[in-house]
């Protein structure tokens, strides 16, 4: 038993030190592009990174987000600030994801970033982050309440992700969207509306969808899939659209395996891309 009880501190300790490592990451990053824009934040993006830019298609490859940013006005790279909220890191300390906020000319937004470590090294596989809105100079974002919950290993298949979004989205399509995030939401789960607050837990992500409009339908699917070797921390990305409000976007999901194996996302966002 005293073994077991050493075994749980390091694991916890090394968890920590990993989420603090990301989190000293993202910090890095942020500091890189506002001081050298453009430069400072391609680096970090993995070969098959995928960008999630507000009104733009979902980019897929660091060649093509390249030239897709590099072609944008300096300032929507380089003035844009974040300061991360959250950070999480898979078991085995290679996959991990931040949540957090953007400033940008007096507006706040919010973003979401998957990352992998390669050769010792924090690289980008997914970025999403959303319109900055106005908010008053007062305006100070809430801290995440609370610790992670305890991680679940299981086999390293992107598949079982790619299965669990796309049944996520069976179900939005047969009993609504709101049904369908209260089932996929976990207990302690973020995600990302327009405004400038992050939604935290599983029942206010529920509420927010009391507004809905009647008859339309949330629709998504996924087009990509990261996994821990550890099998327990993952993400997708893919495009949603709601046809009746000619309504087309594109999202970042980071999903967690619960203990009975099933997965449930922890962090979920996403903005508008152009109609097909």
């Amino acid at each position: 038993m005293r073994y077991l009880t050493f075994i749980l501190i390091v694991l916890s300790t090394d968890r920590a030190s990993d989420r603090s490592a990301l989190l000293a990451a993202d910090r890095a990053l942020a500091d890189r592009t506002q001081s050298a824009g453009v430069r400072g934040f391609l680096p970090t993006l993995s070969d098959s990174a995928a960008f999630l830019y507000p009104g733009a298609p979902l980019l897929r490859g660091a060649r093509d987000i390249r030239a897709f940013v590099t072609a944008l006005p300096a300032e929507s790279i380089g003035r844009v600030t974040w300061t991360p909220a959250f950070a999480d890191v898979s078991s085995d300390g290679t996959l991990g994801y931040t949540y957090g906020w953007t400033r940008s000319s007096g507006g706040r937004g919010k973003y979401l970033a998957c990352w992998r470590k390669n050769d010792g090294s924090w690289r980008l596989i997914a970025y999403a982050r959303t319109t900055p809105v106005a908010v008053p100079d007062s305006f100070s974002p809430p801290a995440r309440r609370g610790d992670p919950g305890p991680l679940v290993r299981g086999r390293a298949d992107p598949t079982e992700l790619r299965r669990a979004d796309s049944a996520f989205a069976a179900l939005s399509v047969a009993q609504g969207a709101k049904s369908a995030f209260l089932a996929y939401a976990a207990a302690d789960a973020v995600s990302f509306g327009g405004g400038p607050q992050i939604t935290e837990g599983r029942d206010a992500i529920g509420a927010a969808f009391d507004g809905f409009p009647s008859g339309a339908v949330l629709e998504w699917w996924p087009v990509g899939a990261e996994i821990a070797p550890s099998g327990d921390l993952g993400c997708t990305v893919g495009e949603a659209r709601i046809t009746s409000l000619h309504h087309f976007s594109k999202y970042l999901t980071v999903w967690q395996r619960q203990a009975d194996g099933s997965w449930q996302f922890v962090a979920d966002g996403g903005n508008v891309r152009p109609a097909p």
